[in-house]
């Protein structure tokens, strides 16, 4: 069973953005008129991607940071991946942990109000949630009284009586909300509120998730906070905070800051100030200054995924496969050249054993 975490104070990183409003309020930062800008520059490249492939024309694209790290990282295994790799891919114990424990931790703020006001005393905080406990709550009552997204998920489940795949969304719920809350600190910083669409409360903001290039419905970028901390307004003095139960790769966590950053501008029309990136099993944060250079990585990814998504439907070869330990768990490594290769002489050692 998994405990509640130690009280720890609230990250600094995460306060941050309230000690610079006053020195940075005569910047001239320009929110809005950047975000304008990155959508116009993002519908005008992926209009050029789709006129120079008129084959790809009214497909589903699924631009999310999953695929935005296949396109970008192996291209022949995002173009191979089909229909399933391209569109949403819908609900799975994996996808579904987040979103579970950010609904089941506003819940709990519910449940212990007043005294959980976010930024309350550290002479009188809330008691910690014990997050095994508040998963299983959440979980019982979106069984038995299914709200929309991921709730009638779990309530489909619930009626399937697919008690593993429950079991194991609800453990990655868990493990998400526990490293979540050491992190971020408890109580939870002022101005901090979760993103959750299944749960409407004072701790909980509807953040527009999801953009569309005007006139390409069939085009959806969509990104993946976890939080927003801050005054979100059009000043854009404001923090995208992303919360992962494990530490990702150095290269894959700039990248993922950038995806963020351009997508939330452009589902809601404003450029926050950083981007904040946690880790639960070591507590690291990392904060991303929110620049040009940022926003211009992000277009370069979401673009990515709907170019490759255009060659797909073309004659192509995996040259451009890019051998990893993903070859390991491809759905096409038996018919990549390159993956097999891979697979056969460096992939096969793994810190000097064969790998099975």
């Amino acid at each position: 069973m998994i405990s509640a975490p130690t009280p720890t104070p609230a990250a600094p990183t995460v306060r941050a953005a309230a000690t610079r409003r006053a020195a940075e309020a005569g910047t001239g930062r320009d929110a809005v008129g950047t975000a304008d800008r990155l959508r116009r520059e993002v519908a005008d490249r992926i209009e050029q991607v789709l006129a120079a492939t008129p084959a790809a024309q009214g497909s589903e694209v699924y631009v999310g940071w999953v695929a935005a790290l296949d396109a970008a990282t192996c291209p022949a295994r995002y173009r191979a991946s089909g229909a399933d790799g391209w569109g949403f891919p819908g609900w799975s114990a994996a996808l579904a942990g987040a979103a579970i424990g950010r609904a089941a931790l506003a819940r709990y703020l519910d449940a212990v109000r007043p005294s959980a006001a976010l930024g309350s005393e550290p002479s009188c905080p809330p008691p910690l949630p014990a997050p095994l406990e508040a998963v299983r709550a959440w979980v019982r009552d979106a069984a038995r009284a299914p709200g929309g997204g991921v709730a009638s998920w779990v309530a489909e489940l619930a009626r399937a009586g697919d008690r593993v795949e429950l079991a194991a969304a609800a453990a990655n719920a868990t493990r998400w909300m526990a490293g979540f809350v050491r992190v971020v600190g408890w109580p939870l910083p002022e101005r901090l509120a979760l993103v959750t669409d299944d749960v409407d409360s004072p701790f909980t903001r509807r953040w527009p998730r999801r953009w569309r290039p005007p006139g390409r419905g069939t085009i959806t970028v969509a990104g993946s906070p976890d939080a927003v901390a801050g005054k979100v307004a059009p000043s854009g003095h404001f923090d995208l905070l992303v919360h992962r139960p494990s530490s990702p790769t150095d290269g894959a966590l700039a990248d993922r800051a950038a995806f963020e950053a351009a997508a939330g501008a452009l589902g809601a029309g404003m450029v926050a100030e950083h981007v904040v990136i946690t880790a639960g099993d070591s507590g690291d944060r990392a904060r991303f200054v929110v620049d040009q250079p940022l926003l211009a990585r992000g277009a370069d990814l979401i673009a990515g995924v709907v170019r490759q998504r255009a060659m797909a439907g073309e004659a192509w070869t995996d040259d451009d496969a890019t051998p990893s330990a993903a070859c390991h768990h491809c759905p096409e490594r038996s018919s990549c050249s390159p993956g097999q290769r891979w697979l056969a002489g460096p992939g096969r050692w793994r810190a000097g054993l064969p790998t099975l």
